[in-house]
């Protein structure tokens, strides 16, 4: 049986941003517990990588997924050094999954039946990602031969480097769902 966890990057400083975008709220909640709302309905272990700082506000970020079994906190030190060193600190130690489904804690717009399509098209030896109008989008589906690749990553452009040099591992999935490319920072003001 396959088995694929979910990872969710909300150890961010949010410097562009200007404030801590997990906490952010939209009208429905904070981002980071929406985006965990969605992740947690899928049904699949998840990992939330946060910073060293957020040992003692599990509570006040994850809210009521805080005491969740089924969700475990990764706490990366030096995550300001970008996306691709926290990615990289938490495939160090990789989960004993055959997949790992990449999420962005500010990224919550996107759709149940998208996630569910790309772990239906999950492939052993392929990168799985959502594309729309011709741009790839997140989460992506990262199989397990790739997670040391993953452990190699460095600074703030997160797997995009790791996804460029793999170009002919990539699976782009048509979809549907402007959520997969709509993250906080490119909301309108």
């Amino acid at each position: 049986m396959t088995t694929i966890g979910s990872v969710v990057m909300a150890a961010g400083s949010s410097i562009r941003f200007g404030s801590d975008k997990r906490r952010y709220d939209d009208g429905n909640g904070p981002l980071l517990q929406q985006t965990l709302a969605h992740v947690v309905a899928l049904n699949l272990p998840v990992s939330v990588v946060l910073r060293v700082q957020d040992q003692t506000k599990v509570d006040e970020l994850l809210g009521r997924h805080a005491k969740n079994p089924a969700l475990a906190c990764y706490f990366v030190s030096h995550s300001e050094l970008g996306i691709g060193h926290s990615l990289a600190a938490f495939f160090q130690q990789p989960p004993p999954w055959d997949g790992a489904m990449i999420f962005l804690a500010d990224m919550p717009w996107i759709r149940s039946d998208t996630s569910r399509l790309l772990m239906e098209n999950f492939d052993v030896e392929k990168i799985i990602a959502p594309q729309i109008a011709g741009q790839r989008g997140h989460p992506v589906l990262f199989p397990r031969q790739m997670f040391a690749k993953l452990a190699q990553l460095r600074g703030d452009r997160g797997a995009n480097a790791l996804l460029q040099s793999s170009l002919g591992l990539v699976r782009e999935i048509p979809v549907e769902d402007h959520g997969i490319v709509l993250d906080v920072d490119s909301l309108p003001c």
